[in-house]
């Protein structure tokens, strides 16, 4: 009995002792820095894209000589970048090879050559060699490295990739069935990153050089059909705004500003402070109101874009362009109806993946898997460790906190989905899963909201919902993951420490928050019994605050009014505190923002238990400001705390009997007692005949006698 007490006590000791061994061994993996110490100008080659465009047009730009030795130095700091691989350098590859393929006879014969290295001394995907910090695995990145790759080795075919000792032709084969992933993947599920004014412009840009440098005739023609659904998207949920321009005459606004999978506080504010689209939209719909003025799309340096706009100018051999925007499009973003309701689906839930087939190592199971940003749910963290393991990723800066699970018998027991089920561990509700959106939008406003998004979680970049009122003025709410002087998102205006229960109908949004009361593991802090809601009194014609101590506050825009009633009374935090130095909150850090906001804009909710604000838009084409303050004050609203529910009586924009909606932490959304169905099909709007279902063949849509129509399978792209 002795001898076997002492062989089990040995065995635990030697498994006890193997786990401590491979620990203190992970926690001496440190991270590789993601970004450079020093400064560096890391753009020449999206500025020289712009340069000898305006060449080529007959329109050099002042003070610019397009010498050797003015080259040289403006690729300087893109051959350091890119040579250093840091995070984002796929950025300045894209605008690279671009330059490479349309101006390389107007370079020293030099400078071909270093941009030739440096291409081929690139990194293209997380399985190929060497350790970095870049950032791989989300949706634009993706495509990004894919396209890159691709159009290298189609230019290099015979020439040898010093990561990994492969040829051009190995490497543009192994890149293109990383795109034809992708683009059966966004056809399919819809694009992940859903409405996201800030990446969308890193999905057009590969795609761009794509359509007119690949040689793949059916791979461009899927390329163009992506390209067709990003621009469906802006155009159903862009709301055409009459405004004026910064000198004050008439200007029309696209505002592609909607609930989307990641934003950022710039992004959110306002179209004027984060629309990334703005050039793209007023260049396809509006190209010559817009070209000239001060912020148009005709002095853009941005990479992105000119690549777009040199695709789109540019003619093929038989002088046909490379890639049109269907007329259909165009026509989607002039609709003149007087009221349009949008109802789309993006994307896959985690629970998903395994029955799609898409859980695994294969390249096309990791692209979904990650681009999704799923890595620590219960269902995919075995699969994640895996892959980190296999490609030596637990150095990449982004990942490095993974080392500390990477553990054996997590492993080879399969514990790791029961871990992340007990622990709840904060990283899990950074997962970008469906939304379902609906958007409801005319001539005086847009909302926007991701039906029921998962409720309740820790969030990273999602913006839930967007009320937009002019290309100024923006206003939503959310609940707070870290106080203002914090960085790294989730932060203190983006994302949410913890999601609402945000649904909508028509004009009228009702958002139910839970403040957390403790931290969870592996979260950096929270904010108790705080809420609040980004409203830029200054950027108001008018605003009503007589009611701030019954927890409800009035707004207009020229012709557009907002309304917002909330549980607890609402506070403006005084711009004093958002603006002390070394205090600022991340709202003021980002873009121009802070060169915008001078006076009180964080309104603020604070109470124990559930938080609500239920927020409703009209205009004056069907009441005055005062009478919309007035019929709001006097519409019933009903809290009930046990249930976690509340319910709201109104009339409904346009309509003249009183709709009673009610909703509940538990995901449930009455109209008129009527349960609504949040689960949406791929496309449900006045675009298609009917709807669209998930995981369609074909796609069509209609509209004033234009139709565009596309089946992936079938390699079919019908404009008519």
């Amino acid at each position: 009995m002795k001898k076997w007490v002492l062989i089990i006590l040995g065995v635990l000791l030697a498994f006890l002792g193997s786990i401590g061994i491979q620990f203190a061994i992970n926690m001496g993996i440190d991270p590789i820095p993601s970004r450079p110490s020093g400064e560096y100008n890391s753009g020449g080659a999206d500025r020289l894209l712009y340069y000898f465009y305006q060449e080529e047009l007959g329109q050099p730009v002042d003070g610019i000589t397009l010498s050797d030795d003015f080259i040289d130095a403006e690729l300087e700091g893109t051959f350091d970048y890119i040579n250093g691989r840091y995070d984002v350098a796929d950025f300045r590859v894209n605008a690279l090879i671009r330059l490479y393929l349309s101006y390389k006879d107007l370079m020293a014969e030099h400078t071909q050559d270093a941009i030739q290295d440096v291409l081929l001394g690139f990194k293209y995907w997380m399985d190929q060699g060497g350790e970095d910090s870049m950032c791989f695995w989300s949706e634009n990145h993706q495509i990004l490295f894919a396209s890159e790759e691709y159009l290298v080795g189609q230019t290099f075919p015979d020439q040898i990739f010093s990561v990994d000792g492969k040829t051009g032709l190995e490497h543009m084969a192994m890149a293109k069935n990383r795109i034809d992933a992708w683009l059966y993947q966004r056809f399919t599920y819809g694009y992940t990153e859903w409405y996201s004014n800030n990446y969308y412009p890193e999905d057009i840009g590969p795609l761009s050089n794509l359509i007119q440098f690949a040689e793949d005739d059916d791979l461009v023609l899927r390329a163009k059909m992506a390209m067709d659904l990003l621009w469906y998207d802006m155009a159903s949920q862009s709301y055409r705004y009459e405004g004026v321009d910064d000198l004050g005459s008439p200007r029309i606004y696209y505002i592609f500003n909607s609930s989307s999978g990641r934003s950022y506080s710039d992004n959110r504010m306002s179209d004027d402070t984060g629309n990334r689209m703005r050039d793209y939209i007023d260049y396809i719909i509006q190209p010559n109101e817009t070209e000239d003025l001060v912020d148009g799309w005709g002095s853009s340096a941005n990479g992105f874009f000119n690549a777009f706009r040199q695709m789109m100018d540019a003619r093929d051999i038989e002088g046909d362009p490379y890639y049109q925007v269907p007329e259909v499009i165009k026509a989607i973003f002039n609709d003149p109806a007087e009221e349009k309701v949008i109802r789309a689906s993006q994307s896959l839930n985690v629970e998903e993946l395994k029955d799609e087939g898409l859980l695994g190592q294969e390249d096309h199971q990791i692209m979904m898997q990650w681009a999704m940003e799923a890595f620590s749910n219960p269902e995919v963290v075995n699969n994640t460790i895996k892959y980190m393991d296999t490609n030596n990723m637990f150095t990449n800066e982004f990942l490095n906190d993974f080392k500390l699970v990477n553990l054996w018998p997590l492993r080879a027991f399969n514990l790791l989905g029961m871990v992340s089920r007990t622990l709840k561990p904060s990283t899990n509700g950074v997962a970008i899963e469906r939304a379902n959106v609906y958007t409801y939008k005319n001539d005086h406003f847009l909302m926007s909201t991701a039906q029921a998004y998962q409720m309740n979680e820790y969030a990273d970049q999602h913006a839930v919902h967007q009320f937009n009122l002019s290309n100024e003025v923006s206003v939503f709410s959310t609940q707070p993951a870290k106080i203002q002087r914090r960085s790294g998102t989730p932060t203190y205006w983006v994302g949410n420490g913890r999601q609402p229960m945000s649904v909508q109908e028509k004009n009228v949004n009702i958002s139910i928050y839970q403040p957390p009361t403790e931290v969870g593991f592996m979260e950096p802090m929270i904010i108790k019994e705080t809420t609040h809601v980004f409203f830029p009194q200054q950027l108001f014609d008018e605003v009503n605050m007589d009611y701030l101590d019954q927890g409800m506050i009035f707004g207009r825009v020229n012709s557009s009014y907002i309304g917002i009633h909330a549980r607890y009374a609402l506070v403006f935090t005084p711009f004093e505190t958002s603006n002390k130095e070394g205090d600022q909150d991340d709202m003021l850090k980002r873009g121009s923002v802070g060169t915008i906001l001078t006076d009180d804009y964080d309104l603020v909710q604070t109470g124990v238990g559930d938080h609500y604000y239920v927020t409703e838009m009209s205009s004056s084409e069907i009441e005055t400001f005062n009478g919309f303050v007035d019929r709001m004050m006097a519409n019933t609203l009903v809290y009930n705390e046990e249930n976690h529910e509340v319910i709201y009586s109104t009339t409904m924009y346009l309509e003249s009997s009183i709709t009673s909606l009610k909703a509940n932490m538990q995901g449930s959304f009455w109209v008129d007692d009527v349960l609504q169905d949040l689960e949406y099909p791929r496309f449900y709007s006045p675009y298609v005949d009917g709807a669209i279902a998930r995981k369609p063949e074909t796609i069509t849509f209609s509209f004033e006698g234009h139709q565009l129509t596309l089946n992936f399978e079938q390699k079919s792209r019908v404009m008519s």
